[in-house]
């Protein structure tokens, strides 16, 4: 008969858990974010749940209590900790021995003990994670010394023996199977979280890859119009809007009223957060989910909404997946900031370093005609011609890229300006198929490194040398190089070279490849002492 009569009190324990479910408390409780507001809160309703358990329970003579007590005061210590079941014992304890009876002193004891053991059944269970069998265990660890307690601390001991032989097991297996019951509806209230957690996750994730390619582009009318149907279309949601700080660029979605719904953002705008935005539109009430794109040291940029039927609709499942979704479009506007920025500099860069390489070269030229001013006077007039068609070009090329074909007539006009420095010690070399001319290359990198190996490679030998440019094709890249038969250099030299790059010309040249295209398309050369150098460099294949 006790074995009915405590199962009939098991539909308490039941229900004590889906109240439990639904609180606030739980909630916390699958994330591992208790806090003492919580902690406080489980106190409260476990002492609830084994004082109830008590007044339940089925009274024996002379004045004895089986009962549920323990679920609360076990299970309280099991999802709270030792604080929790120690408060929950103490509480549900000195309840207990206030009522009296020859084992009131012993169960308020055993109370204590029970909250204790049931923490450190979860304490001791793998990884600290729920389990029905640890919770199992502890239980019937706990019931069982509740029995001994008991025999230990009741009077008479004829009385107390009778007891334990009439409650010890149906008390063991009935409070134990409650504990489960407990734990595992947690437990598969946990499992349902984590499964809705993670298909919320997936959406965000599908969501992320397809809106990707349409935020490099920053947040627009066009953008935001692919965007909000791009979320539509994956996450189910009746309606989705987005605007920029000024106000709405798009809605995808169920008709509503687009200026009563431009009326009502007016006023979030004022205070841009984590709201529901409500208002009536075509004789319905709409209800809006918003929350703010925000960016790093920029602030408010935008606002996300997704519509949804009612407020009792927005549970957390939902107000975390949007936030979620709201931190992505945040991450991939503040990347396209960051993007545009970078960009700009770069451009900065490379316009501050062509800027140098031109008055380098125009400084060498003007030496080169003042010393014809006084020896030839018609080939000073000559050269100031030839200069003046070379800077001609140059005003011409403003963009980035142009076709090889104009680099290699540019190079003409200069080599023009160089020969008359020179004379018949320098010979320049062109080996460079017909069928390259179209290609695209950066301006102004072929000639510095020529300069260079003028200067530093034939200029020193009295009986001068020759340069050869030659261009090919290698696994779809174009690859130049700059061949000299000048001096060369040794090997300390050219450590010194291709790590401090002294001089404007050639680190101008390497820093501009790396911008343009990245590590790997850097100079390489070749040198040897007495036997001239090669320099080489690689850029994509661009017609």
């Amino acid at each position: 008969m006790i074995y009915i009569q405590l199962l009939e009190r098991m539909a308490l324990i039941a229900l004590a858990a889906y109240i439990y479910n639904q609180s606030h408390i739980f909630k916390n409780l699958i994330k591992d974010e208790l806090k003492v507001r919580d902690k406080i809160g489980m106190i409260i309703f476990f002492s609830v749940l084994s004082i109830i358990g008590t007044y339940t329970g089925v009274n024996l003579e002379p004045y004895a209590i089986a009962n549920t007590r323990p679920i609360g005061a076990i299970v309280g210590g099991y999802v709270g900790g030792p604080v929790v079941g120690v408060a929950v014992g103490l509480i549900a304890g000195t309840h207990r021995f206030l009522l009296g009876g020859f084992t009131g002193l012993a169960c308020g004891i055993a109370t204590v003990v029970e909250g204790i053991v049931g923490a450190l059944a979860r304490k001791y269970s793998k990884d600290g994670a729920f389990s029905a069998k640890s919770a199992f265990l502890g239980a019937v660890v706990a019931e069982s010394l509740q029995m001994l307690i008991l025999l230990i601390f009741s009077r008479p001991l004829e009385d107390v023996v009778e007891l334990v032989k009439f409650i010890a097991l149906p008390m063991i297996l009935i409070n134990s199977f409650g504990v489960i019951i407990f734990i595992n509806i947690i437990q598969n209230a946990r499992n349902e979280y984590n499964r809705i957690g993670a298909i919320k996750a997936q959406e965000v994730l599908n969501i992320a890859k397809r809106t990707m390619g349409h935020m490099r582009k920053g947040l627009s009318e066009e953008t935001a119009k692919s965007v909000a149907e791009i979320i539509y279309e994956i996450s189910n949601i009746k309606g989705v809007f987005i605007g920029d700080k000024k106000g709405l660029l798009t809605y995808c979605g169920e008709k509503i009223s687009k200026d009563e719904l431009k009326h009502n953002l007016e006023a979030y705008y004022e205070c841009p957060d984590y709201s529901v935005v409500k208002f009536i539109s075509n004789n319905k009430q709409v209800f809006f989910v918003c929350a703010p794109f925000l960016v790093s040291n920029v602030g408010f940029e935008g606002v996300l909404g997704l519509k949804v039927k009612s407020e009792k609709s927005i549970d957390s499942y939902f107000w975390e997946f949007v936030k979620e979704l709201s931190d992505l479009l945040s991450t991939q506007i503040e990347l396209h900031k960051l993007n545009k920025l970078a960009e700009e500099a770069s451009v900065a860069e490379f316009k501050a370093l062509r800027a140098q390489i031109e008055p380098h070269f125009l400084f060498n030229a003007l030496n080169t005609i003042a010393s014809f001013c006084r020896t030839n006077p018609v080939r000073a007039r000559e050269l100031i011609i030839d200069l003046s068609n070379y800077f001609r070009q140059t005003l011409k090329r403003a963009e980035d890229f142009v076709l090889l074909k104009d680099e290699i007539e540019f190079l003409q006009s200069y080599l023009s300006i160089e020969k008359a420095r020179f004379g018949e010690r320098l010979k320049l070399i062109i080996d460079i198929p017909e069928d390259m001319m179209n290609i695209k290359m950066p301006v102004f990198i072929l000639q510095p490194i020529i300069e260079n190996s003028i200067k530093h490679g034939i200029l020193p030998k009295p009986e001068g040398g020759s340069v050869l440019v030659k261009a090919s094709y290698i696994k779809g890249e174009v690859i130049f190089s700059i061949e000299d038969t000048g001096l060369g250099m040794e090997k300390e030299k050219l450590a010194e070279v291709t790590t401090m790059w002294p001089g404007i010309g050639l680190k101008n040249v390497n820093e501009r490849l790396k911008l343009l295209y990245g590590e790997g398309h850097e100079l390489n050369i070749n040198t040897k002492l007495n036997y001239g150098t090669k320099v080489s460099f690689l850029i994509p294949k661009e017609v």
